[in-house]
């Protein structure tokens, strides 16, 4: 296939016209999972695949697809999502929507034949939700665990159980799964590379902690006589980023989350919930840092721990890491292998296909947040490296 180059301007011109689908009355940019600027902004997606002449689904949960050949053959997948953070920034998973539509006007122009398919998917509710972050990759995935609560949560977006199963599709309709991201942390700007080739995606394990202590009148109750839970919980947090710390790897370790009871100033704390969150390449260093923290607590303070959130690190296999790398070399890009921190919904789409993650550089490290900034430059370079990727795919599996 003739090697072709993406039209900046007229990414950028989707990207911006992507951007402006959003809460109005909010800083930055807010499309929140099923809300009304999340299916406008997909209804915009329908309506550009349609242009390109490209047979153009929706599921019953929304998940949008366009694909460019033929539909009972496996093809070479790729995409992102489009909803936001409250008040989140430009980048984060449309960029990736809007490089997939861009190499796909691209190969179109350059007169490419799509005799192996090619898939452009926007996944709905990647962002945390009341349904779960990465549900609509994770439904297509097959990876979405029902039960009598859950229904009740699918209810209050009108949706039902026999939805969600109708979204699944079949390792049969995949070749691969490609997508290309705003890295969210500072190691590419930091080293000086345009591309990050991602070897794995973070695990997450998140405990919910209850601190117990005993709540006491705060004057009367003399330093030495107090039994005070946020102080405890306080000892807990110096702990959780010691380990994580003197783990001297990729594991990483946060509480971001936490509350007391009965919260009031005059009063010394009776309890402290908090969540900690632990993430990483190995499962086995995960559940070990888990382990330290529940011998600490049982040996320095009254604290019950639970498991809210198990998602086991994914490593991505090699044969797609190769491609991009000789898609980076081809087009004379500086880039770095890496490990993803963050969960996307390529972490789901292992279940069905080989998966590869192309990482874009994102100033000071900044997402989730309306300063969230990657170069025009940095995303010319990325979607060029993408489109070279899938032109290198689409010859891999000519051949199958």
């Amino acid at each position: 296939m003739k090697t072709t180059r993406i039209n900046l301007e007229r990414l950028k011109k989707n990207l911006l016209e992507v951007g402006a689908v959003a809460n109005a009355g909010s800083e930055g940019y807010t499309r929140l999972a099923y809300s009304p600027e999340e299916k406008q902004a997909l209804n915009w997606l329908q309506e550009k695949m349609k242009a390109l002449s490209l047979t153009v689904r929706q599921d019953r949960l929304g998940n949008v697809t366009g694909r460019w050949g033929e539909a009972d053959k496996p093809a070479i997948a790729f995409g992102s999502h489009l909803d936001t953070v409250p008040s989140g920034g430009l980048y984060d998973g449309a960029l990736g929507v809007i490089a997939g539509l861009e190499c796909l006007e691209a190969l179109k122009e350059a007169g490419a034949l799509p005799d192996v398919p090619l898939e452009l998917t926007a996944f709905v509710g990647e962002e945390a939700n009341l349904l779960g972050g990465t549900f609509g990759s994770r439904a297509i995935a097959g990876l979405v665990k029902g039960s009598e609560d859950f229904e009740n949560k699918l209810h209050q977006h009108e949706f039902t159980w026999e939805d969600v199963q109708s979204a699944k599709r079949s390792k049969d309709d995949y070749h691969c799964y490609l997508e290309l991201h705003i890295e969210q942390g500072a190691l590419l700007e930091t080293n000086q590379k345009q591309i990050g080739i991602v070897t794995a995606i973070a695990g997450i394990l998140r405990l919910v902690v209850a601190v117990a202590g005993r709540a006491s009148h705060s004057g009367t109750t003399p330093m030495h006589l107090r039994q005070d839970a946020l102080l405890d919980a306080s000892r807990l947090i110096q702990e959780v980023n010691r380990l994580a710390v003197a783990a001297n790897s990729d594991i990483i370790a946060t509480v971001g989350e936490i509350a007391i009871s009965p919260n009031l100033a005059n009063v010394v704390p009776g309890q402290a919930d908090l969540m900690i969150e632990i993430r990483g390449s190995s499962w086995a260093e995960m559940k070990g840092i888990e382990e330290q923290i529940r011998s600490w607590a049982n040996a320095n303070i009254d604290a019950s721990i639970s498991v809210a959130v198990e998602k086991h690190p994914m490593s991505l296999p090699a044969s797609i890491q190769a491609c991009i790398d000789e898609a980076c070399q081809k087009q004379g890009k500086s880039y770095q292998y890496m490990f993803s921190g963050a969960n996307h919904d390529a972490n789901s789409m292992t279940a069905l296909a080989d998966v590869g993650m192309i990482f874009v550089p994102s100033k000071d490290g900044v997402s989730h947040h309306p300063e969230e900034y990657t170069s025009w430059e940095d995303i010319e370079a990325g979607a060029n490296v993408m489109l070279e990727t899938l032109q290198l795919l689409i010859e891999k599996y000519r051949q199958v």
